[in-house]
């Protein structure tokens, strides 16, 4: 048995046996969570070592649900104390808060969800053997200086650094519910990145670059990573304010354009539909990018940092369409909002170790386009290539958009200065039904993965002239 099952048999005996506690203490239903964290991070600057930091953590976290007079009451609670007296001890502190709490006729006790079968989860570990990161604290510190290294030997215009850090790590999570369902699964994952400056007194820029995957041997070289930091922060320089406004064209690089993926996101989000703090609440099997947007969502991915094969209430994940021929063909769901929605629970519970349930994706896939960035700036006469985002204020009722942002003129199809301090301002909707370009190079950012994004007819503004 290697460390992962060995690790995963040990905490479902313990989530067992709080659901037993949980019952002998006087709930009709419960579930809980186990999760253990082990990682380290080793940051460095200027060909130093900064720190070395570990975290070493564990947490049980349950739900538990009491009859009242006036119907079922529930209460959460977590503790870091896996011994069994710490976990009858949370069984018996738990119960004692739901019994005092107010009933909720619209919980959903966690009975009657569609796990995944036996035969699901033995295909899935045949499919995810484990696999260790691959990084050992000194091997961490390695890349991290050699990264750090290479942005700063790239070009003379960068003048000094913000330090890089390479991390790794791996935990375990644990599901059971109190009609017999438990199971888990393991995640690592190994990071790296760096910042530097470049410039001198008033001309100074910073920009960064990083990679994250699975386990380190498939993360870009530490020296592909510090040029890319290097590269980008040293064509920063010269960057000139903003001046006017118009509208234009504005490309989306793919770090950036990545944002854009989580406002559709949040406002897919079956709780924000239910209380009406979406724009797109009516915008169900509507239209609402052109025909080649194809969004998916995908929990089981090579690539992606959030496989998962069932959600924070034990529901059985599967892959599914957000977007198809541009039109949006579901709310993500947990129970509750599935049932209030009247449409399948879509598998998107998240569940931490106390409150309530949430909702978020798995894997979000933007289907890439066949056009390389440089084609889709062959196609604009003046715009500009956004690089950085800055400040929140999107409002995510009605969908209006306006954000600080930098980046490069484009200008008869070429970038040519870079610019910074104005805004990009729009209408979400428009936006999305605006979209004109999507690159053919998909990049992932652990469990997001899309392409260079270019939207038409969005308001520019800067300095007066």
């Amino acid at each position: 048995m290697n460390q992962s099952n060995s690790m995963s048999t040990k905490l479902e005996a313990l989530n067992t046996r709080l659901l037993d506690y949980a019952r002998q203490a006087g709930a009709i239903h419960a579930d809980a969570l186990i999760v253990t964290d082990i990682g380290e991070s080793v940051s460095v600057r200027m060909g130093k070592i900064e720190s070395v930091e570990r975290e070493d953590s564990q947490g049980a976290g349950l739900r538990a649900f009491v009859e009242s007079t006036g119907g079922l009451a529930f209460a959460s609670a977590s503790t870091s104390d896996l011994s069994d007296e710490g976990l009858r001890k949370l069984a018996e502190q738990t119960i004692a808060m739901a019994r005092i709490s107010e009933p909720d006729p619209d919980a959903v006790p966690p009975v009657g969800a569609m796990h995944p079968d036996a035969q699901a989860l033995d295909d899935w570990r045949r499919k995810h053997p484990y696999k260790t990161h691959g990084w050992d604290t000194e091997t961490a510190k390695e890349a991290a200086l050699a990264c750090e290294q290479a942005a700063l030997s790239y070009d003379k215009a960068i003048s000094n650094s913000d330090g890089a850090q390479a991390s790794f790590g791996e935990s375990c999570i644990t599901y059971a519910s109190s009609d017999g369902f438990v199971a888990s699964f393991p995640n690592v994952s190994a990071s790296l990145s760096v910042s530097v400056i470049a410039g001198s007194d008033e001309d100074m820029q910073t920009d960064y670059a990083y990679d994250q995957a699975r386990v380190a041997a498939t993360l870009r070289s530490a020296d592909a990573i510090g040029r890319e930091a290097a590269e980008r922060t040293a064509k920063r320089l010269g960057a000139s304010a903003y001046q006017g406004s118009k509208s234009c064209p504005i490309v989306f690089e793919p770090r950036v354009a990545k944002s854009l993926i989580g406002h559709l996101l949040s406002a897919i989000n079956g709780r924000a539909v239910l209380q009406q703090r979406s724009f797109l609440a009516d915008s169900l099997g509507k239209k609402i990018f052109p025909e080649f947007i194809h969004l998916v969502d995908d929990p089981d991915h090579p690539q992606g940092l959030g496989n998962r094969l069932f959600d924070g209430e034990g529901t059985a994940c599967k892959a599914c369409d957000i977007i198809a021929a541009g039109e949006l063909k579901l709310f993500l769901t947990d129970r509750y909002a599935a049932g209030r929605l009247q449409q399948p629970s879509s598998g998107h519970a998240r569940r931490g170790l106390t409150g309530d349930i949430g909702i978020g994706s798995s894997n979000v896939i933007l289907q890439p386009g066949t056009d390389t960035p440089e084609a889709i700036l062959q196609d604009i006469q003046s715009g500009i290539l956004i690089t950085e985002l800055m400040g929140f204020g999107v409002n995510g009722v009605n969908g209006d958009y306006s954000r600080g942002a930098a980046g490069f003129l484009i200008e008869n199809g070429v970038i040519t200065s870079p610019v910074q301090e104005f805004t990009i301002a729009g209408n979400l909707l428009n936006m999305f039904a605006n979209i004109s370009h999507l690159g053919s190079d998909l990049t992932w950012f652990a469990s997001t993965a899309v392409p260079t994004i270019c939207v038409q007819g969005m308001t520019v503004a800067g300095q007066a002239e």
